[in-house]
């Protein structure tokens, strides 16, 4: 098919255009092969590559499959198309949005949603979409409301899946699947409801925008992230639970302590706001909030304060029942992490290589925590063996495939060039392990 795309030349398309063109040329396909096996004409996958022309969602889903992008172009688009959304909101002054502002947003809305099938077959997208709304036509609505409440308790529960999904796939996959249900939920939170739907819809609300501002973080978007913690905090203020709002600061200070340009005295705020919020009684946001306030003081330099601060998070950990709900990620595992990062920290060589070795049996090989602990443990060594850590630290970057670097990897391999001496910061393999780490964040 010849098809159809509609001028555009926003930075953000701009930005699509050459992430296809860098994939394109890395497979090796030249614009008319490409063209031939997706059936679009290649002046106009040209057009899209220069910027000049943005393609239609059938396209986006094409290019995707057959560069092998795992869904990284669809996320790409999707972000274009949101900057697009927003700019267009903010240029018009009218009460009534006009017929093409209408238009514009449902394509939005359909790319969001097309995004998040592409993990499982960009075929079953119209099916999925067609089943989805019928199903949430069929529900009967809350008295004075415009959701029924299968509607918020099935966000409720997307909301566990997708944070289940973000320890092994990859940032942008997480962030296609969320964007179609925050699609979903975005004109609810816009209208007027009860207080009692209000709460409950900004509840499940704020469960999606920490994960989408934690994706946002991971894929180093400082901007988009400050924009979806401060979505978060408004909703999760409006639901009026204390204890998710602790849980809530606590991911975003754990997200945001792994931008180099933020200010950890900041991120240390923000986690003694996530304490005061849980209150003084064991629960899984308290020890949440005190793991974080001790990594940051850890990376502060603060190593007594972060160890009695873990201590402290330890008594309150053994006090629990098993986590649920909205706090089931909170786990045994889970706090090794936090000893083996703490523990390097301090360079206290025998309680962090007791932390990794537990750590390490219990994260599956799968899951984005597994490469952090093993930088961990070559960061413990690099100070007296910083030839070979450094060599072990480039193995384990260079072997994280490019659609799954988070800028916590960044974080971690920091700390191993960090702990060379001094001599061993300029040597050819350290200087490598930074270049690469720089490109890998670019």
């Amino acid at each position: 098919m010849s098809g159809q795309s509609t001028p555009n030349t926003s930075t953000g398309w701009q930005e699509f255009g050459r992430a296809l063109r860098i994939r394109r040329e890395h497979h090796g396909r030249s614009l008319r092969d490409l063209a031939e096996q997706i059936r679009w004409n290649y002046s106009l996958i040209s057009k899209w590559e220069q910027g000049k022309n943005r393609p239609p969602v059938e396209a986006i889903k094409a290019l995707d499959a057959e560069l092998c992008a795992g869904g990284e172009l669809m996320a790409q688009a999707l972000h274009a198309a949101m900057t697009d959304a927003d700019q267009a909101r903010k240029s018009t002054v009218e009460a009534k949005a006009s017929t093409r502002d209408e238009d514009e947003d449902m394509e939005r809305r359909r790319l969001m949603r097309d995004a998040a099938v592409v993990a499982v077959g960009g075929v079953v997208a119209p099916a999925l979409a067609a089943l989805t709304d019928a199903w949430q036509v069929s529900q009967p609505s809350i008295s004075g409301a415009s959701v029924s409440q299968a509607m918020i308790d099935d966000w409720e529960d997307a909301a566990d899946v997708h944070a289940k999904a973000a320890r092994v796939e990859s940032p942008a996959i997480v962030l296609a699947a969320l964007a179609a249900d925050f699609a979903e939920m975005a004109p609810h939170l816009a209208r007027d409801q009860p207080d009692a739907v209000r709460r409950d819809l900004a509840h499940a609300a704020a469960r999606h925008t920490a994960l989408i501002a934690g994706k946002w973080t991971d894929m180093g978007n400082r901007r988009q992230a400050h924009r979806w913690w401060s979505t978060t905090r408004t909703l999760i203020d409006e639901s009026g639970d204390r204890l998710l709002a602790s849980w809530l600061r606590s991911r975003e200070a754990i997200h945001r302590r792994s931008d180099p340009a933020e200010d950890l005295a900041e991120v240390l705020k923000l986690s003694r706001e996530a304490r005061r919020l849980a209150g003084p009684q064991p629960s899984a946001p308290l020890v949440a909030a005190l793991t974080t306030e001790a990594k940051t003081l850890a990376a502060m330099g603060s190593h007594a304060d972060a160890i009695n601060t873990l201590q402290e998070a330890e008594r309150a950990f053994d006090q629990l029942p098993a986590a649920t709900g909205a706090f089931r990620s909170l786990s045994e595992r889970g706090l090794w992490f936090d000893r083996s990062l703490i523990y390097t920290l301090a360079s206290d060589v025998r309680n962090a290589t007791w932390a990794q070795d537990a750590a390490e049996a219990l994260y599956p090989v799968n899951d984005q925590t597994s490469p952090r602990i093993r930088l961990h443990r070559v960061a413990l060594h690099a100070r007296t063996d910083p030839e070979n850590a450094t060599q072990e630290a480039l193995r384990i970057v260079d072997g994280l495939p490019s659609g799954r670097w988070m800028t916590r990897y960044a974080t971690d391999t920091h700390l191993v060039l960090g702990a060379l001496p001094e001599h061993a910061r300029t040597l050819p393999i350290a200087r490598e392990l930074r270049a690469l780490t720089a490109d890998r964040t670019a």
